[in-house]
């Protein structure tokens, strides 16, 4: 049996409620992946003048949806998004299935970043 991590399955489905946004529908939003070794997600990213990284995945010590973010492009050269130094630091946390939920906030996060920076291009 293959199965997909719980953080990588949550993320997904939270994916899928955001490609059904259509306030997201002009957005050029790059999704990839991550992973720290405890837990696993995607990643999206707006990339105007100025960039924001975003993440989802499940908490390591819950099983609540995380939502973390970094200002600039983060890849895998050892920086991850997220906002702070600590496993409890996070922009917003959702209970396990409130994927909609978290997919709506995620959604307002990247039209106010896109409405702060569209004019930078």
């Amino acid at each position: 049996m293959i199965t997909l991590e719980s953080g990588l399955r949550n993320s997904l489905k939270v994916l899928e409620f955001l490609k059904k946004n259509p306030k997201l529908k002009d957005f050029n939003i790059a999704v990839g992946t991550f992973t720290n070794c405890r837990e696993c997600g995607l990643t999206f990213k707006i990339m105007l003048r100025e960039s924001f990284t975003w993440c989802i995945y499940e908490h390591r010590n819950s099983d609540e949806i995380i939502i973390n973010g970094k200002e600039g492009y983060i890849s895998m050269n050892g920086m991850l998004p997220y906002c702070g130094n600590s496993k409890w630091e996070y922009l917003a946390s959702f209970s396990c299935n409130q994927y909609s939920k978290c997919a709506n906030k995620l959604a307002r996060m990247f039209i106010d970043f896109y409405t702060k920076n569209k004019f930078d291009k």
